[in-house]
């Protein structure tokens, strides 16, 4: 049976399909992420594709078939031309975006989630270029984030086990259970938080910051490339332990230009 859905959303992900069409993945407000045809849309004259640019925001009108959805109509909204004109920020968006369509499932609805997808394009798309370690912080701070409105909120406030407020260099970090541990319940309970290891009281710092902070304020600090190297592999422990989807490869490799100086 077939139905007609419209929305607007921000597209993801284009890739070939079959000999002339093109399969796109989007993220919308109110249907969570889709995936749909756009029939013909590498020959020449297609005139949909056009509109249908990586990270553009559209309203999109798609059919939904009984196996797929085509795309029958779309008007471009908003197109970031600082982003097309940024080599730099078109990789991180590029990231972003990656590591968002890896991890969100289709069809999971999170309005909060599409609102902070667009609202770190807007930045990237009106600051100008920026060392490499601020990249590595930027998208970092994107995913924990993502992990916060996945359901896998840190804990960097309080102890995860007797939950009293942490003290200053009195803790450790565990990425499998998402947060700190005070000492006492270390040494209280070591066979529950053996794989707890000691952190910077700096590394957890920025851990709080850049995910509570607006991204213009994570332009503000100055950076040390050994505490974004810390913070940049905290990130990546917890994507891997909890995000189902999420690759291997440390997120800063979806960068390759950011690589040399963000973690060393």
């Amino acid at each position: 049976m077939w139905s007609a859905l419209k929305t607007e959303a921000i597209i993801l992900t284009a890739e070939p399909h079959r000999e002339a069409d093109t399969r796109y993945r989007a993220l919308t407000p109110r249907h969570g992420k889709i995936e749909f045809i756009g029939r013909g849309a590498r020959k020449g004259k297609a005139k949909l594709s056009a509109h249908l640019s990586l990270y553009a925001i559209v309203d999109l009108e798609i059919i939904r078939g009984a196996r797929q959805m085509t795309v029958i109509g779309v008007e471009r909204r908003e197109a970031f031309s600082g982003l097309a004109n940024s080599l730099e920020h078109r990789l991180l968006a590029s990231a972003a975006g990656a590591l968002l369509d890896k991890t969100v499932k289709p069809d999971f609805e999170d309005l909060d989630l599409y609102e902070e997808f667009l609202g770190l394009l807007r930045f990237l798309d009106a600051v100008p270029s920026l060392p490499l370690t601020r990249n590595t912080l930027l998208l970092g701070g994107f995913l924990l984030r993502l992990l916060r409105l996945l359901g896998y909120d840190l804990e960097l406030t309080s102890c995860l086990s007797c939950k009293d407020d942490i003290v200053p260099l009195s803790f450790r970090w565990h990425d499998g259970r998402g947060g700190l541990v005070c000492t006492n319940c270390v040494l209280k309970f070591p066979q529950d938080w053996f794989a707890s290891r000691a952190i910077e009281e700096e590394i957890v710092m920025l851990l709080r910051f850049a995910r509570d902070a607006a991204y213009t304020d994570l332009l503000r600090p100055a950076l040390k490339a050994d505490h974004v190297g810390a913070f940049a592999s905290c990130v990546h422990d917890l994507m891997r332990t909890h995000v189902p989807g999420y690759t291997e490869s440390p997120y800063w490799h979806l960068i390759p230009a950011m690589e040399p100086r963000a973690i060393s």
